[in-house]
Formats: C-alpha cells, sequence, structure tokens
C-alpha cells in the first residue's frame, strides 16, 4: 500500500510541476473545441402528428390482395404511398425547394435528398402517426411538413369524394 501512495505522490509532484502546460493545452482544446462546435450548422426539425384511419386509405391500394398484410405493412405501404415521389415533387414545387435546380441531375438529387431527410413513423398509439423532416432553416422544413400534411389531407378527401 505504501509504495502505491508514494507511487501516487510522484505522479502528483510531476503534474503540479507541469500544471501550466496542462492549463495551456485545456485551453487549446477548448478554444478548437468551441470552433468546431461554431461551424455546426443548426438543424431545425418540424414535425406533425395526424390519426390516419388506415383502413380506409389502403383499401383501394389493396383490392385484389386475397391475404390481408399485417399492421407493420400496412403502416410501410401507407408511408411508400405518402412520400412518393409525386407527392415530393409536388411538395418542392410548392415549398419553392425546386427554384435553385435548373437540371434534371439537381433535381434528382434535391428529390432524393428531401426523401432522405423525411420521416413518417407510427406514434406508439394505433392510427397516430408522426410527419417530421429535417433542415437549416425553420420556415423551410416547418413549411415542407404542412404542405404534406395538406397533400395528405386532401388525397383523403379526394378519396372519400
Amino acid at each position: 500500500m505504501e509504495e502505491i501512495l508514494r507511487h501516487f505522490w510522484i505522479i502528483g509532484g510531476a503534474m503540479w510541476r507541469r500544471r501550466w502546460i496542462g492549463l495551456a493545452v485545456a485551453w487549446v482544446v477548448g478554444i478548437v473545441g468551441a470552433v468546431i462546435v461554431w461551424q455546426i450548422p443548426d438543424r431545425f426539425e418540424a414535425s406533425a402528428r395526424v390519426y390516419v384511419d388506415t383502413q380506409t386509405v389502403l383499401k383501394p391500394l389493396m383490392a385484389g390482395l386475397a391475404v390481408q398484410p399485417n399492421i407493420d405493412e400496412q403502416v410501410g405501404m401507407l408511408a411508400r404511398t405518402i412520400i412518393a415521389r409525386p407527392n415530393i415533387e409536388k411538395i418542392m414545387h410548392s415549398a419553392n425547394l425546386d427554384v435553385s435546380g435548373t437540371t434534371q441531375v439537381e433535381r434528382e438529387r434535391m428529390v432524393d435528398e428531401l426523401t432522405k431527410r423525411l420521416r413518417f413513423t407510427s406514434s406508439g398509439r394505433e392510427n397516430i402517426y408522426t410527419i417530421s423532416y429535417q433542415d437549416t432553416s425553420p420556415d423551410r422544413s416547418r413549411r415542407v411538413v404542412q404542405d404534406l400534411l395538406s397533400l395528405f389531407v386532401e388525397s383523403g378527401l379526394g378519396n372519400k369524394r
């Protein structure tokens, strides 16, 4: 035990003699860390929770199926239906996201990026789903979720008419 304490005092004394070097290293690490954190862009997430009657929405899609899929498969089909390419292009047009993309390749990249940032998940309770989108602009993220939600509601109303 004495040897451990002696070893501790030797290390402690060496650290105390070089305390200014340790302080300088701590300041450099702190400043570099602050600059790195400052360079990270802000990310804003907008989300909306919506109740969806999956039986009514998916009934036209499953008209020819002999076996009815389970609830998880129905949610997957619903998500693919909502986040389909025509809907994404409508959202890009209504939210003015397609203004910067002039060529077809740039628009394809923008559609892929929008699809990656957009999430459609179950909130845990039956038939309540969350639509969320992350972006560097809070206004743009709110606008995309709002447009997707209104597009979904309009399509649901169109099927009922």
